[in-house]
């Protein structure tokens, strides 16, 4: 029950978030997907190297080699125990910080330094080559791994004119073709299905179009205009919303507005209307609809609460007419949970506070926020200002709560709305693309702060590979939820 609370957005579950955890608690989680189940644990993916690790407290200027993968650059050069202590020539000297807080946020350290030396050997003069400094058996020596050299270095604009950026993107293309299933599904969690159908919508190919078309028909399927307090809908709902809507803006077909429609009246129904308890007010979402006593999880919350906007936001740019009134309270939910900074809280109330942690929400309510149809300047405000709050406190942004992958894509986009401050996100970031990198072209999801295994064990590589081509996709700019926010 703990899980699948947590999952879902659930901060009040007590329980120790560490960015791999004191205990390695976090490597002990196995996951039965294929090629990860054998691995053995939740690792921390070294790159295109093939070599998975773990870090420990008690060494935290280290990397242990945990596993290695059969026919991988790692194969046969590194040992499992070898202990990693420098790349490309430098030493780790900086220690990883454990634990969870404004203190400690940040990867700097091993796990950065090892992923901007991926990037570096991947140019020009290394033509692949990583030197890596070891410990084994108590001894230092120097390895050399040959790297794929079929993808070089990222471009100072990726992911933008990048013909690395290019390569991948079109090799996750085709690994998400692959994996969808014959429904028009990827998986039955929501969020991985909405990732991967954006993200071939936003690339474009024509190749892909048949696999869109089948996911929007799943989509629709899977939603309708009737309150069901079963499960939890106001996640199907708001992220079904957004791909119907950006699907409509496409293609202009017909059938998909009449589908918007049912949706745009759902939302009607299920948002809250009443303050829930004496902690948060009116105008959210929860897991659940409305304030339907004993079923609600813990009330309305942000992040829920932003891709519902977002989704109407969608249905009046495909020309639905979308309560105003509601909107409106729908803005006021998450504005009462955004502080001084920009950044938005788990729900209602902020204190006024200069904080911030992990960035889905601000991502979030940035994209709901420039999706607004009404030509509100305060709005435009809040959605640059949140976005700056990206750009300035952005070393949150592999560890976003509940599922830190949708939290990524949410950040990125919310980011995107102001290009300095996704440039900014991405300048920061090189290291963790490169070190989630796997040898056969997809992307894995890796251990973080927030330290929420579910989208490891349910799909390492489906849920990391679907996010990052969401935010790889960025670079066409071809769906709404992309654009600067002076072409919204």
């Amino acid at each position: 029950m703990i899980c699948l609370l947590v999952l879902c957005g659930l901060t009040e579950v007590s329980q120790p978030a560490w960015a791999l955890r004191k205990d390695g608690g976090n490597y002990a989680i196995k996951t039965k997907v294929d090629p990860d189940a054998q691995a053995g644990g939740w690792f921390i993916n070294l790159g295109l190297t093939g070599a998975r690790g773990k870090m420990m407290p008690e060494e935290p200027t280290q990397i242990e080699v945990a596993y290695i993968f059969e026919d991988t650059p790692a194969d046969g050069v590194l040992h499992l125990g070898d202990r990693i202590i420098g790349a490309g020539g430098k030493l780790f000297l900086t220690p990883h910080k454990f634990g969870y807080g404004m203190d400690k946020f940040g990867y700097e350290g091993p796990m950065m330094d090892l992923g901007n030396a991926l990037d570096i050997s991947q140019g020009p003069e290394q033509k692949g080559r990583l030197t890596l400094r070891i410990l084994r058996e108590g001894q230092p020596r120097d390895v050399t791994l040959q790297l794929p050299t079929r993808y070089g270095r990222y471009a100072p604009t990726y992911p933008m004119d990048c013909r690395k950026t290019d390569i991948i993107l079109d090799e996750l293309y085709d690994y998400l073709i692959k994996r969808q299933r014959e429904d028009g599904s990827w998986h039955g969690r929501p969020h991985l299905n909405a990732m991967a159908a954006l993200a071939l919508l936003a690339g474009g190919r024509p190749q892909d179009r048949p696999a869109i078309d089948k996911a929007m028909h799943y989509f629709a399927e899977q939603t309708n205009d009737q309150i069901d307090y079963r499960g939890y809908d106001c996640w199907k709902f708001g992220l079904y919303g957004v791909c119907l809507g950006e699907y409509y803006l496409a293609t202009k077909q017909d059938w998909v507005l009449t589908e918007l429609d049912e949706i745009n009246r759902w939302l009607v129904k299920s948002q809250f209307t009443l303050p829930y308890g004496k902690r948060r007010g009116p105008g959210g979402w929860g897991h659940r609809p409305t304030n339907r006593p004993g079923g609600n999880g813990y009330g309305p919350f942000s992040m829920v609460t932003a891709q519902a906007m977002a989704a109407w936001g969608l249905c009046a740019h495909s020309g639905l007419d979308v309560n105003r009134e509601r909107y409106q309270l729908a803005h006021e939910f998450l504005a009462r949970g955004t502080n001084n900074i920009g950044y938005v809280w788990y729900a209602d109330g902020n204190g006024g506070n200069d904080k911030y942690a992990d960035l889905g929400r601000t991502g979030g309510a940035a994209v709901a926020h420039a999706l607004n149809p009404f030509d509100d300047p305060a709005t435009a405000a809040y959605a640059l200002k949140a976005a700056h709050c990206i750009a300035q406190n952005n070393n949150t942004f592999p560890d976003t709560h509940g599922s830190p992958i949708l939290g990524m894509a949410w950040t990125a986009l919310g980011a995107a709305i102001d290009p300095p401050s996704l440039r900014q996100l991405m300048d920061d970031h090189r290291w963790y693309f490169e070190l989630a990198h796997c040898p056969d072209g997809t992307f894995y999801y890796q251990p973080n702060r927030d330290n929420n295994p579910q989208d490891f064990t349910a799909a390492p590589r489906l849920s990391a590979s679907a996010a990052i081509a969401l935010i790889y996709s960025i670079k066409h700019r071809s769906l709404r939820i992309m654009k600067p926010i002076a072409h919204h």
